[in-house]
């Protein structure tokens, strides 16, 4: 297998990572110079649609099913990131999983803080509902957050369209008690400082210790009749111990969880598909996770547009 470019792949992957030094219009404009690309893979086709008042992108690559879509919450560290810079690597997704993927512009803190990005993606999802489309949410880093927190509220009329869960290099706890306070992992992008900046922009410090900031600190009996959740991280990633716990969570509740572990990668390495030569090995497994997840009851679209 052709050899990490490490040295770029970092380089990269550090206009994710925001900290006290950061200055957040800057970061935002870096993140969209970095990953916003024209051009899609793999001929996905992507539409502009709004859902429920959300601008959002609908990724659909030539052979797709119509009864089965994901709802992907884009990382960022709750500040950045957009459908626009998250676009390329949801439609390789898209393309591996052969299933269509909802994108959407929910807002971000820290001008909108905790809960507006979780009600954002439950109104998108609610909208989804109305569709009779099984749904799989997918999420990275701080969207992986926003995603549980999400799953953790769905209203009980709604959870049988919850199909699956597939999580890039999940925040699980973002508390002042956290794993990730008490490890000497060394983590390439994230330090302990830089978390504990995003979560006081994304909500206030005591509010830290709320499982739908950190999904974590929910209890086993809230995941009790989750549909199967696959996690993929890198085995440099300080949240790694909270992984670590969260499947061992999962697992006690009676859910099928699936933690991979890529040796000597690092944070959300799939988004770098240029110098990380795993990253089309792991995108292939997550489309394949999806492709596996059985059981679809519902009726599936009616007609081929969803929103106008």
């Amino acid at each position: 297998m052709p050899v990490v470019d490490r040295r770029s792949a970092l380089k990269k992957l550090k206009y994710l990572v925001f900290t006290s030094r950061t200055d957040l219009t800057k970061f935002r404009k870096r993140i969209e110079a970095q990953f916003a690309h024209g051009v899609l893979p793999n001929y996905v086709d992507c539409r502009s649609v709004t859902v429920h008042g959300i601008a959002s992108d609908m990724l659909i690559p030539q052979i797709s099913s119509n009864r089965k879509m994901i709802l992907y919450v884009h990382g960022g560290s709750f500040m950045g990131g957009s459908k626009a810079s998250w676009r390329n690597f949801c439609a390789s997704l898209a393309n591996e999983a052969s299933a269509r993927v909802l994108l959407p512009d929910f807002r971000l803190a820290p001008e909108y803080a905790f809960p507006a990005a979780i009600e954002d993606i439950l109104a998108v999802y609610k909208r989804m509902c109305d569709h009779h489309v099984d749904i799989v949410f997918a999420a990275d880093g701080s969207g992986a957050a926003i995603a549980l927190a999400a799953a953790l509220s769905l209203p009980k009329e709604l959870r049988r369209y919850f199909k699956g869960m597939l999580l890039f290099s999940p925040w699980l706890d973002l508390s002042a008690e956290s794993l990730i306070y008490s490890v000497k992992t060394k983590d390439p992008l994230f330090s302990q400082d830089s978390f504990r900046v995003c979560g006081t922009n994304y909500t206030y410090e005591a509010n830290l210790e709320n499982p739908l900031v950190s999904p974590l600190k929910a209890d086993s009996s809230h995941y009790e009749n989750f549909p199967p959740v696959y996690i993929q991280t890198g085995s440099e990633e300080l949240m790694l111990p909270c992984m670590k716990k969260f499947e061992e969570k999962l697992k006690n509740a009676g859910v099928e969880c699936t933690l991979e572990i890529f040796d000597k990668l690092f944070h959300f390495f799939q988004f770098d598909h240029e110098d990380v030569p795993q990253t089309h090995l792991a995108v292939e497994a997550a489309g394949k996770f999806i492709k596996n997840l059985g059981n679809l009851e519902n009726d599936g679209l009616e007609g081929d547009d969803l929103w106008s």
